[in-house]
Order: structure tokens, then sequence, then C-alpha cells
């Protein structure tokens, strides 16, 4: 990363000017020194580098807002150069990029992308084991969701989704297990505990209150009753739109 060479690059000017010069503790200090101004130099960058990259982000989720998905993979798109400068902003931007491209339904697109994602990003990381997943490659799958739940030990669906997949795969006993690991981590979630109780007792679980972070993921049906409260809100919305003219 740009940023982070720029400021070892500054770092070490100073602390070899001050060697240089001899002064107190001359190499000593120089090198408490160099460290100290590295450190500065790279939080003003990363700071400065973090006001021109949120205003994009913000026109990103205006524009998915409004339904312009292509402009906003667009404007994506177009602030991969900035991720040399910012540390993990590259992982971000593919995570975001693929997610958009799943759900505009181009499967390589968004598997090109999120291969290249950042694994501490849980939405992404949903998406490309679902992915694996209908592609029957149920091992990467798995591979997919062991590293992000390293990653975000406190993300409840990794875990259900996990289950959910080894479940649907005959595992039962992997999928207990999975639903035990998550419930160490949050022990008082209700969806977890339920979906325990129905996977000891051989039933289907219930991924139900996950609501559209679940069927987005297109491993189940969205219900019918879902569907409609879409269509609704998309002909009010319409009709808002027609009122203001």
């Amino acid at each position: 990363m740009y940023t982070i060479l720029v400021a070892l690059g500054v770092g070490a000017v100073a602390g070899a000017i001050w060697t240089a010069l001899g002064l107190w503790k001359t190499w000593a200090f120089g090198i408490v020194l160099g460290i100290t101004v590295a450190l500065v130099c790279f939080i003003v960058l990363s700071r400065r580098m973090a006001k021109r990259v949120e205003p994009v982000f913000e026109q990103v989720q205006r524009q998915i807002q409004q339904g312009n998905t292509k402009l906003a993979l667009r404007s994506l798109e177009e602030m991969l150069p900035l991720g040399r400068w910012q540390v993990l902003l590259t992982g971000q931007l593919h995570a975001q990029m693929g997610s958009l491209c799943f759900t505009m339904g181009e499967e390589a697109r968004a598997l090109e992308h999120l291969e290249k994602a950042s694994p501490r990003l849980a939405d992404g990381q949903l998406f490309l084991a679902s992915l694996y997943y209908r592609k029957k490659n149920v091992d990467r799958a798995k591979q997919v969701l062991d590293t992000a739940i390293k990653y975000n030990k406190k993300q409840v669906m990794l875990y259900n989704v996990y289950a959910w997949i080894l479940n649907k795969e005959g595992d039962r006993e992997g999928a207990i297990e999975q639903l035990l690991r998550c419930l160490k981590v949050e022990k008082n979630n209700e969806t977890t505990k339920d979906n325990l109780q129905r996977v000891q007792n051989g039933k289907k679980m219930n991924m139900k209150p996950f609501q559209m972070s679940w069927y987005s993921l297109q491993l189940e049906k969205l219900p019918a009753s879902l569907r409609q409260g879409q269509a609704m809100s998309g002909r009010r919305g319409f009709r808002q739109k027609r009122g203001r003219r």
C-alpha cells in the first residue's frame, strides 16, 4: 500500500536526519523518532484518504437505493485505483461489487469479485459461499465460511448458514457443532437456539428470522408474503414519486 510505503519513507528520513546530525542519543532516539513520525504520517494520510472515499460510498448507497445498481457498480469500479493508497479498501470494494453483481444475476462476475473480497466482510463471504454451494462445490463453500467465521466470530448468520448447508447435506452432527459454536459466542440468540433444537429433533432449520439477508442468498425461495410486501413497497414508492410531480 502506498500509504504505508510513504509513511515508512518519511519516518526513515526523519530518523536518518536526526542520527546524521548527531543529536540527543543519536541513532537510538533516531529509531524511536522514525517510528513515531511514520505512525503519525500514516494516520494523517489514512484520514485524508477516508475523507475522499466516504462521499463516494454515500453516493453509491444513494444510487443503490434509487435502483441504479449498474451506476453504483461503475462508481465502485472507478474507486479501485484508490485501493493502492487505502489499507483494506480494495477488499471492501470487491466485496461490494461482487454483492451487487450477485443481486443482478451476473454470477460469473460476482464470483470474480468476491474471490478478491476481504474475509472480514461477512455479507460478501455469505454470497461467495452461496455461489459455491449452488454450483455443487460444497467443500469450497465450507472453506469460505470457516475463514469468514475466523474474522467475524460474532456474526450469528454465518454459523446458521454453515449449519443449514451441513444439515442440507445430511451432516446433522456438523450442523449441531456449528450452532453450538455460535451459542458460545452469542448464548442468548433465540434463532440459533431454535435451529439447534430443530436439528437435534431431525427437523428443517428455520432461516426466516434473518429475512432478506437470508433470502438474498437464493438458497431458499422467497415466501409469497415477502414478495407481496416488496411489491407493495415498490408501488407505494412509485405513487409517492408521481405525487411529487
